[in-house]
């Protein structure tokens, strides 16, 4: 009879391998690469793909990727606290099963994509400690095949289409009426304050300050909102609206400053009544809002909807981005072309991604490092946990709405925080928050340039020149 194994001996055994995983992890790492490059990985069905796929999913990425993932904590602590930093690291990255809330689809394709690529996962320290969870390069090709074949494929950049010109006269004046509304002061309990004073077209839909200034508090200075505004531009691509995503889409964002007591004044719904009674003794306004949406009239539904109608028309088409992508090789210089390589190479464009670059998906902003230790100055009271604020669960702490990129040189202050001009800073502070690598100073100018060229148009002028007068519409419309 053969004697049983002391538990001591795999204790001893994988506290070890653990502290070999974490001083020898990439070499090891290279030894498996090397072996796994010089493989030959035979032709797959799309049957066998799928079910070798399954079953890396199910015995390997999901030990750590999935919502129930768990760890030994008597292990753990053996492991130097591998164990939990896999699992709870896993987590926040990706899980397996998708949340349409948290994510777009074309974001889970691009974060599996990214890793298969770069054969980050599972990591050297993790492999080291668990024989035999490393991927073959049949592994690769079935996972692969999946994720490519299940729709989720798009491409990770694409060009922004301009916006279609209003079909009918009706829709044209909806969209003047949102205008009007959106420069409209009266919104506010001071009649000073508008959505443009935040969010200035005139300054790539920013007002370009760390945080914004509402109404005045009763010292009788402006009160400050909570955290950086973000620029109205393009925002009709976003998952969601605001940093914590508390608006589903533009209209229930355009309800929320005038019934917020810091930005606009007003406490509660109740108050629309007010609003509309302001704005009622304008006989332009009441003349619009009755072409437009006939019984209904002025209210908080109406003035909602109207705002929202203009706002899908900030799209920005036209930067030297979309041109190059659109077939122009010139439109992009080569510092521009390096950095939009190192963009991709380093995994920036698994979130930042789509037409917009970005706005698609909620991500932790202290992945590998803390984003407020970095971009938070000593004295700085910031008091906005993202994603929690909104859904109230501990686990969506720290996440917020990945910005999207289009016009980015033109909107300092960066991050929800508002508290770093320099948009090379920024890019230095992502690499280090979202990837962890080191890179060279050259490689973030690279990326910083690329990101310039983002700028695009708005009704066909550069965002980065336009004035008042640009931005103004004219009532396209004859109105009864």
């Amino acid at each position: 009879m053969n004697k049983k194994p002391s538990i001591w001996k795999y204790v001893l055994i994988l506290a070890a391998t653990g502290a070999v995983a974490a001083v020898g992890g990439k070499i090891s790492q290279c030894i498996v690469d090397s072996m796994h490059e010089s493989s030959v990985t035979p032709p797959l069905s799309p049957a066998k793909a799928d079910a070798v796929a399954k079953q890396v999913l199910d015995l390997k990425c999901a030990a750590c990727h999935s919502q129930n993932a768990t760890y030994s904590k008597f292990l753990n602590f053996f492991s130097f606290g591998l164990m939990r930093n896999h699992v709870e690291g896993a987590k926040r990255a990706f899980t397996l099963t998708p949340d349409n809330s948290l994510r777009s689809g074309n974001v889970d394709y691009l974060k599996m994509d990214y890793v298969l690529r770069t054969r980050r996962m599972p990591p050297a320290s993790y492999s080291s400690v668990h024989l035999g969870s490393r991927l073959t390069p049949l592994d690769v090709s079935a996972l692969r095949l999946k994720y490519k074949e299940s729709g989720a494929a798009a491409r990770t950049f694409a060009p922004i289409s301009p916006v279609s010109e209003p079909g009918t006269d009706l829709e044209a004046a909806r969209i003047y009426l949102g205008y009007l509304l959106y420069h409209d002061g009266r919104l506010s309990t001071s009649d000073q304050v508008s959505c443009a004073s935040c969010h200035d077209l005139t300054r790539g839909g920013t007002d370009n300050l760390p945080k914004s200034e509402g109404v005045p508090g009763v010292d009788g200075l402006p009160q400050l909102g909570g955290v950086n505004a973000p620029s109205t531009f393009n925002a009709a691509g976003n998952i969601r609206q605001f940093w914590d995503g508390r608006a589903a889409d533009l209209k229930e964002q355009a309800g929320g400053p005038p019934l917020n007591p810091v930005e606009m004044g007003y406490s509660c719904i109740a108050d629309w009544d007010r609003i509309t009674a302001k704005l009622a003794q304008d006989p332009q306004l009441v003349a619009l809002f009755a072409y437009v949406f006939g019984d209904r009239g002025i209210s908080g539904d109406t003035i909602t909807t109207a705002i929202a109608a203009y706002e899908q028309t900030l799209v920005t088409p036209d930067s030297p981005f979309d041109r190059y992508l659109k077939g122009d090789d010139k439109a992009l210089t080569d510092t521009q072309k390096a950095g939009m390589k190192s963009f991709v190479d380093l995994g920036c464009a698994t979130c930042h991604s789509g037409p917009t670059l970005g706005g698609i998906s909620f991500e932790y902003i202290n992945t590998h490092a803390d984003l407020r230790t970095l971009a938070t100055p000593e004295d700085y009271q910031e008091g906005a946990f993202g994603l929690r604020d909104f859904t109230k669960k501990e686990e969506h702490k720290d996440m917020f709405r990945v910005p999207n990129l289009r016009n980015v040189a033109l909107t300092a202050p960066y991050f929800h925080t508002g508290s770093v001009n320099s948009l090379q800073e920024a890019v230095s502070i992502m690499i280090k928050t979202q990837n962890g690598a080191t890179v060279s100073d050259a490689t973030v100018k690279n990326i910083t340039r690329f990101l310039e060229a983002q700028t695009g148009k708005l009704y066909g002028k550069p965002a980065n020149a336009l004035t008042p007068e640009d931005v103004k519409l004219n009532p396209q419309v004859t109105q009864p």
